[in-house]
């Protein structure tokens, strides 16, 4: 019997120590739950402006025509971020690949 009530012993223990992580899990999350609700939004922004292209095209036609030196500053800028971006997922890219095994 002895060896029944070190099984229960332990098992009460370890439901203890798991609602214990489990607690501290929500409440570490709930830290960054405004980061993830913006991060969720721009990407619900991007799946959205990518199923319109003829928007980002219209507005930055718009922009270049009304503001050609913010244009200028801007595409500088965009081009940069393309180029770090495309730079970031080449490195990433042989990460995401599926493994042949």
């Amino acid at each position: 019997m002895s060896a029944l009530s070190d099984i229960l012993e332990r098992r009460a223990r370890l439901v203890a120590e798991a609602d214990a992580q489990r607690s501290a899990l929500a409440r570490e999350l709930a830290a960054c739950r405004r980061v993830v609700i913006v991060a969720d939004r721009g990407i619900a922004w991007a799946g959205w402006l990518r199923a319109r292209p003829y928007l980002v095209v219209a507005a930055v036609t718009a922009i270049a025509v009304l503001q050609p030196k913010l244009a200028l500053a801007w595409s500088a800028r965009l081009i940069t971020l393309w180029r770090a971006g495309r730079f970031l997922y080449e490195a990433v890219k042989p990460a995401l690949a599926p493994r042949d095994s």
